[in-house]
């Protein structure tokens, strides 16, 4: 979790987001899911090539630093783009498109006003990412430090 941090800090994102890697892998480096998302994220390929990671020898999805420094940078495109971690969140997990459909229908940037517009997986996702935020850390969701917004 240290290298984890680190690595989501020197991209400008709070490091707590770091315990996603928790949320999505048990922070199994070697995770490996049943729809082919790989390492301590669950990046299927396209996801993987998309943040510039390879996927042949080596896979940088196994890589926790690489993964982590590619995650952290699409969380501050996201936290730029939607204006708060929770909905960022929802972005990774649902899709960017999805919760931008969510947000023009809601006319809202709120994730609780959204929510009810993403897949159940989404509802879940986000808020226990927090949780597990607040339990490891101490910083509860209204105390991380808010997105650089897109200028």
């Amino acid at each position: 979790m240290p290298r984890l941090k680190a690595a989501f800090a020197a991209e400008g994102v709070p490091s707590e987001l770091a315990w996603m890697a928790e949320v999505e892998s048990n922070l199994d480096e070697q995770a490996r899911g049943d729809s082919g998302t790989r390492g301590l994220f669950q990046l299927n390929a396209d996801a993987a090539h998309a943040l510039g990671l390879s996927t042949f020898l080596p896979d940088d999805r196994f890589n926790p630093e690489k993964s982590a420094h590619a995650v952290a940078r699409r969380m501050r495109a996201l936290g730029r783009k939607f204006g708060s971690w929770p909905l960022a969140l929802a972005a990774y997990n649902a899709g960017e498109g999805r919760v931008d459909r969510a947000v023009a229908a809601a006319h809202t940037h709120y994730f609780g006003v959204v929510a009810e517009s993403l897949p159940a997986s989404t509802r879940r996702y986000v808020p226990q990412v927090l949780a597990l935020i607040a339990v490891r850390t101490g910083v509860t969701p209204d105390e991380l430090p808010p997105p650089a917004l897109e200028r």
